[in-house]
């Protein structure tokens, strides 16, 4: 039994249909990237996975299906970030937002304070506990919502375009970060244009018109670069770069590092 499961969406609004007999499963622990150029439905799959827009008996989470009566355990073992780093945020105060989730769940006093500083020590923000959420960089404001989502310990995190606002080192940081809470058991799905975010996946899905319209490990899906520039999504340099190298025959597979491609290129 998945520990995720879309079976047979169907979505439209009026006349307007988004998901017609829409598919997906996810193992429990498995990292998984759904890319997609702009337009193609990224962020209503997410509202639908997250309950945000209402469905009824299409999603299953952790044996829960998605329904009226059961939508407040289902969400309580999810978790969302999105790409919207201006509206989302509830107090003044960095501390006070992570509070908030914790408190709504029954936690102690002692409970919430605990966590809070496990969770900031992994995160690297103690730094941010104290200040006003107004006064944050916007890599900050994002890296804090995934913070938010992850705090209450979730089975699944979905994110939604998450990293569009980070600065390169914040980006790489949380990848990093989140690869290690994965390998711990956390479940991810990644919804994304932004391919530089896809590297650590176990599986990744191309979704193009409201369609899953391919699937497979992240270099197969890269060396299919054309296809992807077709539908708008952007090749980042490195993979470029490397597959241009492999067409001349001087590596073999695709990095992701610049300093472990330039070590190939020495070898």
């Amino acid at each position: 039994m998945p520990l995720f499961k879309i079976d047979n969406l169907n979505y439209q609004v009026e006349d307007k249909i988004f998901f017609k007999d829409f598919n997906l499963e996810i193992e429990n622990g498995e990292y998984i990237s759904i890319i997609a150029p702009n337009k193609s439905g990224k962020s209503i799959l997410t509202k639908i996975i997250c309950a945000i827009i209402p469905t009824t008996d299409f999603c299953i989470l952790d044996d829960i299906l998605l329904n009226k009566e059961n939508v407040l355990k289902y969400i309580t073992k999810i978790g969302i970030v999105t790409n919207d780093i201006n509206n989302p945020f509830i107090f003044k105060k960095v501390k006070d937002e992570l509070k908030y989730p914790l408190t709504n769940l029954g936690y102690s006093d002692y409970q919430i304070n605990k966590t809070i500083s496990k969770t900031c020590d992994f995160f690297n923000i103690n730094d941010l506990l104290n200040k006003n959420i107004e006064d944050l960089t916007k890599s900050d404001k994002s890296k804090l919502l995934i913070v938010l989502a992850l705090i209450h310990n979730p089975k699944l995190l979905v994110l939604d375009d998450a990293f569009n606002s980070m600065n390169r080192e914040t980006r790489v940081f949380m990848l990093n970060k989140l690869k290690e809470l994965n390998s711990n058991g956390l479940t991810i799905l990644n919804i994304t244009s932004n391919l530089n975010t896809i590297y650590d996946s176990s599986k990744v899905y191309v979704m193009n018109k409201y369609k899953l319209v391919n699937e497979g490990e992240v270099d197969e899906i890269l060396k299919g670069d054309s296809k992807l520039l077709k539908m708008g999504i952007e090749i980042p340099y490195i993979v470029d770069l490397s597959l241009k190298l492999i067409s001349y025959g001087l590596i073999d597979k695709i990095y992701f590092s610049y300093d472990k491609l330039e070590s190939a290129l020495w070898s």
